[in-house]
């Protein structure tokens, strides 16, 4: 309770009560108003929010503007009395009629002065409502009149004489036609009221209690445990009493609100029931009449429930809150379970005026995230295992954020048509509540993510030391199953990740006599190292000693202590051997070439004991705290207690033998030769060799008994032949090339071609058994007449004119897709039997439509046209967009992407072509209808403006500062940047359709500014400026491949955008990603990481971590933090630190980048391609060569082989290492050296200049030796290499 400055207050009187020339003073000033407004006639009943708590019925006029003093609130009901009585006040007559008077209860009706007052009727049994409303006696006049004091009875006798009881005495009466009117909507209306008051009283008490068994059974174990339910159970109550016109005056005078109080159209009233039930919470002023006769006075203020407490004189007396939450009880839209805690709360024993507050506080509180209440409220409280919407809906429920310094936790969802949805928090230190906006939101994950992060919590397991807290709960997916990638101790690895079995705490740690003892590090684990190649030179002890691969002489395991760090350990994801996949992410390691032998062997070792972890061994089910204390006890890592316990037999049998069998990697290449898949090796069956060690295989007889298996149905492998083998594979390769050349027959075109044997079981089972699936038998109907419609287009095909022939290509191919999508919704709704997993459904039928699609592209291609074509997409207004001198972002890197382009054949090969003009219809198609959906139109519009504003020959002028001149230094331009900007939009939407309708397999548009660091607007996500971008091009060509055919789009489902440039996409996360978005996955590999940029603080305004694009290392990387997270599934951020190597990029790309999109499943793949993390670019952030470029750009299209038939583009980004392509002319510094000069020739146009500071000439000279240009070469031959579909 807040105690009162006596200083304040002045010397005149001792009491409390105001005297009547109206300047009483403190507490006395709203206390009094309680005492003796109670005794003023009873009149009208109210019930406010009837009229859902319009403003205009919630005050009551007075002439009195002042204080809240008795006399102020007689004179209050008495000009409010004058104001219903007026027949020309249409807002006052509103009043009148929205509120009924309480014609049949005699205790409530007003007397005349001079009459006789009738008999108060015997009093009712006290009960629970009597005896716990304060002043229960507010509708019994003899309990009002009642003092504490003889002095105090007598002066407020006194103060009742002299006041008006009556509003017939005080106004004059109204038309006797309209009063009657009005006194008959009255008594109706009060009859209905009383009425409904109890059927609500009823229906509180019956609702509430159906609702709370089925609520509670919704709600979350975790989150029942922070709102503490199990004390919520609530008996039966009874109603409360609706206020009257003086209650509610009363009311109004010591909130201080309404129109006695507020002059404009907010009276203070809410329009809400729990807007007006926070009213508690309002602050009000306890000396304003001392602050009318002494102005320089500083106000007292005090939350109205203190200072009501603060006048209590016993635990009854507590009546400003009780006719708050009568007021509140009574407004329309209040939960009926909000009603039964707010009678509750007043009716239950306390024991003094403290309890009694206690109880009344925390009724209010509840109310906020009682889930009944916020269930009959209209919220969601389940949290769904799927979003909903592009906003997620209920799956955040449950979710921890961090809200004003505090953490919180997510208790409820509630659509709204202004913000799209709103989440409603609860802090866990007090359980007050705060409802949140879709990004207000994600600020809180973010913020919660960040703080977990930075600040790990010590395990109570490990509570008496902070040396290991950093990692003591470190854990990588996938532990369980023993199996992780690893940095080994041993100097001659090279720093790789290998694949390595971790040791249980079990099996202890070896020592150089070869025994064990237990591990006494907390922070180290034990691992084996899988078939290494760094220990070839240690052949003596090797079984392998007809080996002839050098680097395979060496032991097939070696043991290692490693610390515990996400630098040391990372999950290892390979679930089968894809010898391509190796094979490209091998090339990122920079190992010998000879190594990949060993390399291999390490996954076939890794793969086949993971699966026989998953299949055949049990899991430990401990809890996570369990876990802990098992590690603390044993002194050791978490780590080593989940990983598994292997049997003695696994790990002693003969793998050097096994892998001398199997075939070498050059034969399994030479296999994969025709396949139109990815070659998948089969997987070494531990189980199956173990299993032949006993009787009877032993003895070479067969087991008629199926071996065991923990592996659940879900689980099973879904391919269409479970027994595929490379051999097996090049054969049936060869039977369909041989089919496919005899011409067209029915086996050629048979559904078994495309859909999988699993696939065509469910198409062709009619009767409904265990393993039907409805509507799937109609997808097998529609797939077969695709077929058919695809053999009849090839038939008559040869007879078609060139520009027929691409129409029907387009045709063919966009039905395929459309057909697909189609499939999946119906899939995904019809009734799944159980043991039958929807996944494997989805999946086959996605293959099965993407087989037709690549057959389509196959039959219907030609010279120049479909597959086998790769395109390059620019255009010389793009040439328009000039920056000022020393940007990094000069205008001569579009001729050097040319320049690399066709170096790479682009214009000299038929089928590489070079497109060098965007037509008009994908201009103003990007200007008016893509743009405007990427881009806020104010931005747009602002952006324009200001490029329209720059006079011709002026050049390198600020585009994207704000009002006060900040965040334009490095994005400049000239009166050409719009256009320029827009004509690559329209590149990349012209590269969406050519790749989609089959015109060619990838595109690369050579185009410019760079767009990924714009976003919905001005500098999105806090960044200090927009890093030379100025429209998205990946964005809008993503917004637009998704846009349905009704609306001018190509209706794809899934889009995927991956952007390795150095710096992280902040514009595209912005449009596409700022919430989740199930059609959109945005994947950034990029420099950064919480360790550099910093961890956010809460409210900081700091942007010394948001340096411009280029600024020094020490100050973070541009744009920031918004790199360093994930804030949900639909964005996939890998900040790989200081500088981006070949090792973390590949590293990434394999085990992170590769299975989140083949989850995903995109039916379009769209690259920013930034090149600025090459050795040599001015920006030093990067360790990449050309040929790491070309390898990225490889994996990117491998990801869309396997995903989307090969359907991949890529729009120019980053990447500033391009020597000086023109004579300086700063002639008068010193030379050292002979100058040279980049020959473009005839690409690098005759008026472009290229004026580059001495300083940044001297970084670009060593681009002579490789630099952007190779770059882009090599990144167009990935490209030209990868556009046969198999």
């Amino acid at each position: 309770m807040m105690s009162i400055d006596q200083d304040q207050l002045p010397p005149n009187k001792e009491s409390s009560c105001p005297d009547d020339k109206g300047d009483s003073i403190a507490v006395g000033e709203i206390s009094s108003s309680f005492t003796a407004a109670t005794q003023l006639d009873k009149g009208d009943t109210v019930n406010k929010g009837q009229d859902q708590g319009t403003s205009e019925n919630h005050g009551l006029k007075s002439n009195d503007k002042d204080t809240p003093d008795p006399v102020a609130a007689e004179e209050s009901t008495s000009s409010s009395s004058e104001a219903l009585d007026k027949p020309n006040d249409s807002t006052n007559m509103k009043r009148q009629l929205d509120s009924p008077m309480d014609e049949d209860n005699p205790s409530k009706r007003s007397k005349p002065q001079g009459e006789t007052p009738e008999p108060a009727p015997k009093p009712a049994p006290e009960t629970p409502s009597a005896i716990m409303n304060g002043s229960s006696a507010v509708s019994k006049p003899e309990a009002v009149a009642s003092a504490d004091s003889p002095s105090e009875q007598m002066d407020v006798e006194e103060r009742s004489k002299s006041a008006p009881t009556s509003a017939d005495e005080a106004n004059p009466s109204p038309p006797p036609s309209e009063q009657s009117d009005a006194m008959d909507v009255d008594e109706t209306k009060s009859s209905s009221a009383d009425d409904e008051d109890n059927d609500a009283g009823a229906a509180a008490n019956a609702q509430s209690d159906d609702d709370l068994d089925f609520t509670f059974d919704l709600i979350d174990p975790a989150l029942a445990g922070v709102m503490k339910l199990e004390d919520m159970i609530i008996p039966k109550v009874e109603p409360l009493d609706r206020l009257t016109f003086r209650d509610l005056a009363e009311l109004e005078a010591a909130l201080q609100i309404g129109d006695h109080y507020n002059y404009g159209e907010d009276d203070g009233w809410k329009g809400d029931w729990a807007g007006n039930l926070d009213l508690f919470r309002k602050e009000v002023v306890v000396n304003k009449n001392y602050l009318n006769t002494q102005p320089s006075a500083k106000p007292i203020r005090i939350d109205y429930c203190d200072w009501v407490a603060s006048n209590a004189r016993n635990k009854n007396d507590l009546r400003g809150l009780e006719l708050l939450f009568r007021y509140v009880y009574h407004m329309k839209g209040t939960p009926a379970m909000a009603k039964k805690i707010l009678a509750y709360a007043l009716q239950r024993p306390a024991q003094s005026s403290e309890e009694r507050l206690d109880i009344i506080i925390k009724a209010a509180t509840r109310m906020n995230y009682d889930p009944i209440v916020l269930k009959q409220d209209g919220w969601t409280i389940q949290k769904t295992d799927n979003p909903e919407g592009p906003l997620g809906g209920a799956i955040y429920i449950g979710r921890r954020v961090m809200w004003q310094k505090h953490e919180a936790v997510v208790v409820a969802y509630i659509p709204d048509e202004t913000y799209g949805g709103l989440w409603k928090g609860v802090f866990l230190e007090d359980l007050d509540t705060f409802d949140m906006e879709p990004g207000e939101l994600q600020m809180g994950l973010k913020k919660w993510e960040n703080k977990t992060r930075q600040k790990p919590t010590r395990s109570n397991a490990q509570s008496g030391s902070t040396r290991f807290a950093a990692t003591a709960k470190f854990t990588v997916s996938g532990i369980e199953n023993g199996i992780i990638l690893a940095k080994p101790t041993n100097r001659a690895s090279k720093g790789i990740m290998w694949p390595a079995r971790v040791r249980n705490v079990v099996e202890g740690k070896l020592t150089a006599d070869g025994k064990v003892r237990r591990n006494s590090s907390k922070n180290q684990i034990h691992v084996i190292f899988l078939a290494p190649f760094w220990n070839a030179q240690d052949a003596s002890v090797s079984k392998m000693s007809n080996a002839t691969d050098p680097y395979s002489v060496g032991p097939l395991f070696e043991y290692d202590t490693i610390e515990v760090s996400e630098y040391n350990i990372q999950e290892y994801t390979h679930n089968s051997i894809s010898i391509e996949q190796l094979e490209t992410g091998f090339k990122f390691l920079g190992l010998p070439k000879g190594v990949f032998a060993r390399y291999l062997d390490s996954h076939r070792l890794a793969v086949s004991l993971k699966a026989y972890s998953l299949k055949h061994m049990s899991k430990n089910r401990d809890s996570e705290d369990q876990l802990l204390a098992s590690a603390s006890l044993t002194e050791s890592h978490i780590l080593s207690v989940k990983a598994p316990i292997f049997p003695d037999v696994v790990l002693m049998l003969p793998f050097d033998y096994i892998l001398s069998k199997l075939t070498h990697p050059s034969e399994l290449a030479a296999s994969s030769l025709g396949n139109d898949e990815d070659t998948q090796e089969p997987v070494i069956d531990i189980d199956a060799i173990v299993h032949s060690l006993s009787p009877p295989e032993c003895f070479g007889k067969t087991s008629q008994e199926p071996r065991s298996s923990c592996l659940t149905p879900e689980a099973l492998p879904s391919s269409p032949d479970p027994n595929f083998t490379p051999a097996k594979s090049a054969k049936r390769a060869l039977q369909l090339a041989s089919e496919e050349n005899n011409g067209d027959t029915d086996a050629v075109w048979s559904i078994n071609r495309f859909a999988s044997d699993f696939l065509v079981g469910l198409f062709q089972r009619e009767s409904v058994d265990d393993y039907s699936v409805e509507g799937v038998g109609q997808l097998g109907t529609l797939i077969t007449n695709l077929v058919a419609k695809l053999r009849q287009t090839c038939s008559a095909y040869p007879g078609y004119g060139m520009h027929k022939k691409v129409i029907e290509l387009k045709k063919m191919l966009c039905q395929c897709l459309l057909i697909k999508g189609h499939g999946e919704d119906c899939i995904e709704y019809s009734s799944i039997p159980h043991g039958v997993s929807k996944v494997t459904i989805i999946t086959e039928w996605r293959k099965a439509c993407e087989r037709i699609y690549k057959r389509a592209v196959s039959k219907l291609s030609f010279t120049g046209v479909g597959n086998g074509v790769t395109s390059v997409i620019t255009d010389s207004r793009c040439n328009g967009h000039i920056t000022q001198l020393g940007s990094f972002e000069r205008p001569v890197r579009l001729p050097a992407a040319i320049k690399g382009a066709k170096r790479a054949g682009a214009g000299r090969d038929p089928n590489v072509l070079l497109l060098t003009e965007v037509e008009d219809n994908y201009y103003n198609m990007a200007e008016n209808v893509v743009i405007p959906k990427a881009h806020k139109k104010t931005y747009i519009k602002r952006l324009k403006t200001k490029i329209q504003s720059i006079p011709p020959d002026q050049k390198g002028v600020p585009l994207t500062d704000d009002s006060d001149g900040e965040g334009g230094d490095d994005t400049m331009g000239s009166r050409g940047s719009y256009a320029a900007a827009v004509v690559g939009i329209g590149a990349s939407l012209k590269a969406v359709d050519m790749v989609v309708t089959g015109k060619c397999v990838n595109v690369f548009c050579a185009i410019r500014p760079p767009g990924h660091h714009a976003g919905l607007e001005l500098r999105p996500m806090q960044a200090v400026s927009n890093g030379f971008c100025l429209f998205n091009a990946a964005a809008c060509a993503a917004i637009y491949a998704t846009t349905p055919l009704s609306q001018g789009g190509l209706g794809l489902r899934r889009v995927c955008v991956i952007d390795f440039d150095v710096h992280h996409g902040n514009g595209t996360q912005d449009i596409l990603c700022s919430t989740y978005d199930p059609r959109y996955l945005y994947v950034s590999i990029h420099a950064g990481g919480a360790h550099i940029n910093g961890f956010e603080d809460e409210g900081s305004e700091d942007e010394s971590f948001r340096h411009l694009l280029g600024g020094r290392k020490t100050e973070g990387i541009f744009p920031g933090r918004c790199g360093d997270t994930s804030p949900h599934k639909g964005v996939l951020n890998i900040p790989l630190g200081q500088k981006v190597t070949a090792s973390a990029i590949g590293s990434a790309l394999v085990s992170q980048v590769t299975p989140r999109v083949e989850e995903f499943s995109p039916d379009l793949i769209i690259l920013s391609a930034g090149f600025d993390a090459h050795e040599n670019d001015p920006l030093g952030m990067g360790g990449l060569s050309a040929a790491d470029f070309g390898s990225v750009t490889e994996v990117a299209c491998q990801m869309a082989y396997k995903t989307c038939s090969g359907r991949i583009l890529s729009v120019l980004e980053g990447g500033y290492g391009i020597p000086c392509c023109r004579p300086r002319n700063d002639l008068f510094l010193p030379t050292t050296s002979e100058e040279r000069l980049l020959d473009l020739g005839e690409d690098l146009p005759s008026n472009m200049d290229d004026e580059v500071h001495y300083t940044l000439r001297q970084k670009l000279d060593k681009c002579h030796e490789e630099g952007f240009l190779e770059c882009v070469q090599s990144h167009v031959q990935s490209f030209v290499k990868c556009n046969i579909r198999k």
